[in-house]
C-alpha cells in the first residue's frame, strides 16, 4: 500500500505525542503505512510545505503562539493545497473559521482513542481515486492495486481480469463483488460482463467505448441510450469540478 503523510502541529509537546500515539496504534491495526511528522509551530509546518514536504492528513492545533492554527490554515489553503485538515482544540467555536479553509472536521481535547478513530476512518474512506486501492488475491498473493492504474475489468466464468496500465491481473472474483468493492463514480458497469473505468475512456464508439490504449470495450446494446447519458453526464461533472 502506498505510505501516506499525517503530521502533527502542535505547540505542547505532551499533545504531540498522546495523538501521534493513538494514530499510530490505529494504523498498526489496520496494517497501513503511514509516515508521521510532528512540528510544534505552524511556522515550521509552513517551512516544511514550502520545502516540498507532501502531507495528505493533518492535526492542527487551533491555539498556538505565533501562527494560530487558523491562519496557518488559511495560508496553506493560499498555496492552493488541498490537504485534508482536522483541527485539534478545546472550543468548538470556529465555525465561520473552519469552512473557511474547508477543513473536515474538529478533535476535541483531551484526545479520546474512539474520536482519532473516527477522524482516521472518515480520511481513509474518502480518499481521492489515485490513492485508493482495490486488494484482489492473485497467483497465490493478496495484491493492491490503485483503482486509477484499473483500465476495465472484465469476467468470464469464474474469473474477473483486471486490465491496468502494467499488465492483466487475474482473479476469482464476480462482477458485483468487484464493483462493490470499487465503489467509484468514475467507474460504470457498461455490460453485464465489463466495468470500464471512465477515466480511461476516450469515447464512444458505435456500441463500444474507445479506450485510451486503443481497446474497444462493448457497451450493452439494451442499455446504451442510458450508459452515454450517464458517460456524458459523467465527463461534464468532471470537466465542471476542474474548473
Amino acid at each position: 500500500m502506498p505510505e501516506f503523510s499525517i503530521a502533527i502541529c502542535d505547540d505542547l509537546e505532551s499533545e504531540r505525542i498522546s495523538l501521534a500515539r493513538m494514530v499510530q496504534s490505529y494504523v498498526r491495526a489496520k496494517e497501513l503505512s503511514v509516515q508521521l511528522q510532528l512540528f510544534s509551530s505552524g511556522e515550521s509546518l509552513l517551512a516544511a510545505l514550502e520545502g516540498g514536504q507532501l502531507i495528505h492528513l493533518l492535526f492542527l492545533d487551533i491555539y498556538m503562539p505565533g501562527l494560530s492554527g487558523v491562519e496557518t490554515a488559511r495560508r496553506i489553503r493560499f498555496t492552493g493545497s488541498e490537504l485534508s485538515i482536522i483541527f485539534a482544540t478545546t472550543s468548538q467555536d470556529h465555525g465561520l473559521d473552519s469552512f473557511e479553509v474547508r477543513a473536515s472536521d474538529y478533535l476535541v481535547k483531551p484526545f479520546q482513542m474512539e474520536d482519532v478513530s473516527v477522524c482516521l476512518d472518515w480520511f481513509f474512506s474518502h480518499l481521492p481515486e489515485p490513492h485508493r486501492l482495490l486488494s484482489v488475491y492473485s497467483e497465490g498473493e493478496w495484491q493492491k492495486l490503485p483503482l486509477s492504474s484499473i483500465c476495465y475489468v472484465d469476467v468470464y466464468g469464474h474469473q474477473a481480469r483486471i486490465h491496468t496500465a502494467r499488465g492483466v491481473i487475474i482473479t476469482r472474483r464476480g462482477l458485483d463483488d468487484l464493483e462493490s468493492a470499487i465503489d467509484s463514480q468514475d467507474f460504470l458497469r457498461c455490460h453485464r460482463s465489463f466495468l470500464v473505468n471512465l477515466n480511461h475512456v476516450a469515447g464512444i464508439e458505435g456500441t463500444d467505448f474507445r479506450m485510451t490504449n486503443e481497446e474497444l470495450v462493448p457497451i450493452s446494446s439494451a442499455n446504451m441510450s442510458r450508459i452515454r447519458s450517464q458517460f456524458i453526464d459523467w465527463t461534464y461533472i468532471k470537466a465542471w469540478s476542474q474548473t
